[in-house]
């Protein structure tokens, strides 16, 4: 077996504790990866992306609406100025470079911003009986249950539609599963050249693919459902056998 391919995960500093250092790096190396956690320093983005052969864009707090071009609203919850200017820059330079790239919860509304696209500062602004958690209530449950690697307790739940002709379709080997619903913030704009492939029953987009790249991102917490359904440990294997062929073509320096 081959060096594993080298992936990089721009994780949060906040709230999750060991949870930020073995969430999504776990899956990502039952898949054959190597996770890296990256530094937030916009300056390193460059260095970072010639480096590696794949980029997560992991959980975390909300982007600031300046971002987008929109006022706070009341239902805004904590953000991270800091992370949003490293990963808007990351964005830049993964799509610019051609690596793979896989976003989650937060990483899929990254993604959104950084290809123009806008956010509902609250799911409800779109849906009002959208299922979700507010203030992580039944999440800090489930992220306990990851580190003891024992079952996740009941939480919100919802299903969604695939297009069929998606790449995430192709993944799950269905166009109809059911999701955790612990996100808060949704897409409502999409970004420039994003194809919205997923929906749930009320409309909200909870996936996007970038057509004719190696870029898939989805709404819920992937990095936890493929404890629950193994089909969801295929986006992580995607991912890294889309970075394997990367550093094939084109080795990171």
């Amino acid at each position: 077996m081959g060096a594993r391919p080298l992936i990089g995960v721009s994780a949060s500093l906040h709230d999750f504790g060991d949870y930020g250092g073995v969430g999504v790096q776990r899956p990502l190396y039952a898949a054959g990866g190597l996770p890296l956690t990256l530094p937030q320093l916009p300056h390193a983005a460059a260095d970072a992306v010639a480096a590696l052969d794949a980029i997560v864009l992991a959980p975390g707090r909300d982007l600031e609406p300046a971002r987008y071009g929109q006022e706070p609203h009341p239902l805004l919850a904590a953000t991270e100025p800091r992370r949003d200017a490293f990963e808007l820059e990351l964005v830049a330079r993964t799509l610019d470079r051609g690596l793979p790239l896989l976003g989650i919860c937060r990483g899929i509304q990254v993604l959104n911003v950084a290809l123009g696209g806008t956010l509902a500062q609250d799911v409800s602004l779109l849906a009002p009986d959208h299922p979700s958690d507010p203030g992580w209530t039944r999440w800090k449950l489930v992220e306990a249950s990851s580190l003891a690697d024992v079952a996740p307790p009941p939480h919100p739940r919802h299903r969604i539609a695939i297009d069929p002709s998606s790449r995430l379709a192709a993944l799950l080997g269905t166009t109809e599963i059911e999701v955790n619903s612990f996100h808060h913030q949704a897409i409502e704009r999409p970004g420039e050249g994003l194809a919205v492939v997923a929906r749930s029953s009320d409309g909200v987009a909870e996936a996007v693919e970038l057509p004719g790249a190696d870029v898939l991102a989805v709404q819920w917490e992937v990095q936890e459902e493929w404890r629950i359904d193994a089909r969801f440990l295929a986006v992580f294997e995607w991912l890294v056998a889309a970075a394997a062929r990367r550093a094939e073509r084109e080795p990171a320096v």
